[in-house]
């Protein structure tokens, strides 16, 4: 009786072990949806947390902020937790702000993740974005800034809410 009852439990570890170990359907549709929202051109990011130069982490889910990209131009908003190290003084917008044509825009590919790379103006500010897009749709996007520390943000890519 006991010799069965070992058994039972040796197949229901079993039979859960390779039942967890199947891809979900569900990450496959993620993966797709990404892939699709990519190739698009028109998708927007949405970050809920922040990670200063300092390593200080911030929920930023009840800021407003974000990445949309159409096409062949970004509009975005991101908040900005930091040390200003020389420039025009403190932006009244308290965050990295720009809409415009996408300048030295780059797109790279490997097994693991799409890089989207481009620079922007702010004033007389440059600011550099690498932005990290994962297959179920994770990002991080780095900014390194002429005149602010490093800043890193987390979150996720979305269908582009605003369009003209």
């Amino acid at each position: 009786m006991k010799l069965q009852h070992i058994y039972s439990i040796l197949i229901t570890l079993s039979v859960s072990f390779f039942i967890g170990c199947g891809s979900a359907p569900n990450s496959d549709a993620k993966i797709a949806r990404t892939s699709s929202l990519i190739e698009s051109g028109k998708f927007e990011i949405q970050h809920d947390w922040l990670t200063s130069q300092g390593g200080g982490r911030v929920n930023i889910l009840d800021n407003p902020n974000f990445i949309r990209f159409k096409n062949d131009s970004v509009n975005l908003f991101l908040p900005f937790f930091g040390e200003r190290f020389s420039g025009g003084g403190y932006n009244l917008e308290g965050g990295f702000i720009y809409e415009g044509p996408l300048n030295n825009y780059e797109i790279e590919e490997d097994k693991n993740r799409r890089i989207i790379k481009f620079r922007t103006k702010q004033n007389s500010e440059i600011i550099d974005f690498t932005v990290n897009i994962f297959p179920e749709g994770n990002v991080t996007t780095r900014v390194n800034s002429s005149e602010r520390s490093f800043i890193s943000y987390q979150g996720d890519i979305r269908k582009l809410r605003v369009q003209d």
